[in-house]
């Protein structure tokens, strides 16, 4: 009997006892460092946002400015019509161009050497040198003045003879020279039907010309 009270009594002590609870302890000031910071932040992201930032357009807003844009279009596409039709030449218009964006323009090229002659009733010497143009697209003219470059021996041949027939007095003026180089553009063409080609020169300069 004294055993179990014995036993009872230990049992007792033994018990544990109770744990003391801790209390939640909320570190404001630690999260008012990071809170504050990123509040402020987003505050001056609305202010600025809604100062800076215009609002979308309504659908009658963009309704409105897409009538008015194919209103302009449509007025500029009609002025160019009206416009285009006095700029282009008969010319242009079969010319055509090789490369878009570009019509045909004038393209030169000159004779190689000079061509140099006595004149009528050995009056004086004569010595030109000459540059001819075509007008047409890029390719074209490149094309051209390759397969004219094997007709100039033939062009040369037929210069040098119109220039015999002609006199110191007939070149001592402007009247004279104009003449000449007309003479020349002609006689450039003729001769170019003869040989089998297409008579595309379209001016002829007298890039040089001494008369002694």
């Amino acid at each position: 009997m004294e055993d179990d009270l014995d036993n009872t009594e230990t049992k007792t002590e033994e018990a544990p006892k109770p744990k003391k609870r801790k209390k939640l302890i909320i570190p404001w000031k630690l999260l008012a460092l990071y809170i504050l910071p990123a509040a402020v932040v987003f505050i001056i992201f609305i202010v600025m946002h809604n100062s800076l930032v215009q609002p979308p357009l309504s659908r009658e807003e963009i309704m409105v400015l897409i009538n008015d844009r194919n209103e302009e279009e449509h007025s500029e596409g009609n002025s160019d019509k009206e416009i285009e039709p006095a700029k282009t030449t008969e010319k242009e218009i079969q010319q055509g161009s090789d490369i878009p964006f570009i019509g045909p323009q004038h393209y030169y090229h000159s004779f190689t050497g000079a061509l140099a002659t006595d004149l009528k009733n050995d009056s004086g010497i004569l010595t030109i040198e000459l540059a001819v143009s075509i007008f047409m697209g890029k390719l074209n003219a490149e094309t051209y003045f390759e397969s004219f470059k094997n007709f100039e021996p033939a062009l040369r041949s037929a210069v040098l003879a119109l220039m015999r027939t002609k006199t110191k007095a007939q070149l001592d003026t402007n009247q004279g020279k104009e003449a000449l180089r007309l003479e020349i553009l002609k006689t450039i063409n003729d001769e170019l039907i003869k040989l089998g080609a297409k008579p595309e020169i379209q001016t002829v300069q007298l890039t040089k010309l001494l008369l002694i």
